[in-house]
């Protein structure tokens, strides 16, 4: 990729970074008090933390709840039914089309969850794991191995995750300039969603470049479906191959049913893996003895990858809204409120994990929540973690002696709704 387009990639990305940073570099601590008191918030934490807090509404005005405590969290997430991911459309429609997994529920959900799974099969996911993505990422990191220093969001991080999805989705490999495309818009789109209702001008822009950035995408990936189909192009493990194959009880899909299946994935499967590596790999910079262990048995590698998840995930609030009355903990919540589920208090949680806030390489008696839980688990789980095993292994391979640079101003994981380096500026041992 280009400078210019790693550039305007990694703007956008510090952008929506300070945008939803708040004015709290750790909310742990408050998290803790909190959810000592009752794990179950009346008011609206997100926004108090000074991030434009998406379950409010587009005005602002919805009444809120936050739910803290490891317990509550999980039942909510396996409660789709009362707390409903419909909370995204407000967010995301007019953005990235319908329909939209996201925010659907039901037997609609259920088709589109169980064709993911399908394609998404374990099998599918080794195939192209073997033959498109360690080559895809290996190959970055051996492009930077020579320099011995690189800022590694910038220089790496933020775009392994797009090339991989460019190539699981089968787009065309020999156009270099329609991958930098794709990776831009991509980020863009996501962008879109994430607006501030006290700054109306701004949040218009960014949904008019959000929604342009979408369009683009899906006519280019129309314009791969029609090629494909045209030339009969339909066979290995890639989606647009598997999708168009696909024929169920009579149902297949049109050119434009599968780009509208493909474009969402982009929301959940880019950005926010990036995320979630730069958390792994800034937690064991931070602590050189652990990185050495690491390196020197990989099989701490998933261990650090699931206790990174746990101990920093790299999405920190997810949005509902209540269809029904409920209560939680002894606190009523009424219909038509807006819970913002903070997994990332729920994930430090002593009821659910022992000494919470320390980051250890152990295996945890309870999964991290940072995924989700329930019928709208992350579909994309298993592939997130195979990206971020395959490039930890890949640093740890070809940048020898990696620590921290001392001059680059490393300011650490910060974030509220997302947490995260802004950058991470490195230095290793070049041959």
């Amino acid at each position: 990729m280009n400078i210019a387009a790693d550039s305007q990639i990694n703007e956008a990305f510090v952008a929506l970074s300070k945008a939803y940073a708040g004015n709290l570099d750790d909310p742990y601590p408050e998290y803790r008090k909190l959810r000592e008191q009752c794990p179950v918030y009346r008011g609206d934490l997100v926004a108090e933390f000074g991030v434009p807090s998406l379950v409010a509404g587009r005005e602002g005005k919805r009444d809120v709840f936050c739910l803290l405590g490891h317990e509550v969290v999980k039942k909510a997430l396996m409660d789709s039914e009362t707390f409903s991911s419909e909370i995204y459309r407000e967010a995301f429609a007019g953005v990235m089309g319908d329909p939209v997994i996201l925010y659907l529920n039901g037997d609609e959900h259920r088709f589109h969850r169980n064709l993911l799974t399908q394609i998404l099969s374990p099998a599918a996911l080794k195939d192209m794991t073997d033959r498109h993505f360690i080559p895809t990422i290996r190959g970055m990191v051996e492009e930077l191995a020579s320099r011995g220093r690189a800022e590694l969001m910038a220089d790496f991080i933020l775009d392994f995750p797009i090339r991989v999805i460019y190539k699981l989705f089968g787009l065309p490999n020999d156009d270099p300039e329609a991958m930098e495309q794709f990776s831009t818009r991509a980020l863009v789109m996501v962008l879109g969603g994430m607006i501030d209702p006290s700054k109306p001008e701004e949040a218009q822009e960014r949904f008019a470049n959000a929604s342009k950035a979408s369009e683009e995408l899906f006519n280019q990936i129309l314009e791969t479906v029609k090629k494909r189909r045209a030339e009969g192009d339909i066979q290995g493990h890639d989606l647009i191959s598997q999708l168009l194959r696909f024929e169920k009880a009579s149902k297949t899909f049109s050119d434009e049913e599968i780009s509208q299946v493909l474009r969402p994935t982009l929301a959940a499967a880019g950005e926010t893996t990036s995320r979630g590596f730069a958390n792994v790999l800034a937690l064991l910079l931070e602590r050189p003895e652990m990185l050495e262990q690491v390196r020197n048995d990989r099989s701490l590698v998933p261990i650090a990858i699931n206790e990174a998840m746990r101990y920093e995930g790299s999405v920190s609030v997810v949005p509902r809204i209540t269809i029904r009355d409920t209560e939680l903990a002894g606190v009523k919540i009424p219909a038509g409120s807006g819970v913002n589920i903070l997994v990332g208090a729920a994930n430090r949680d002593p009821a659910a994990h022992e000494e919470p806030e320390q980051f250890k390489l152990v295996k945890r008696k309870n999964q991290p929540l940072s995924f989700g839980f329930g019928a709208h688990m992350c579909m994309g789980m298993p592939l997130a973690k195979t990206e971020m095993d395959i490039a930890l292994n890949a640093v740890l391979d070809l940048l020898p002696n990696l620590r921290l640079d001392p001059q680059g101003n490393y300011e650490g994981i910060k974030g509220i709704q997302f947490r995260s380096p802004t950058s991470l500026p490195v230095v290793w041992d070049a041959p």
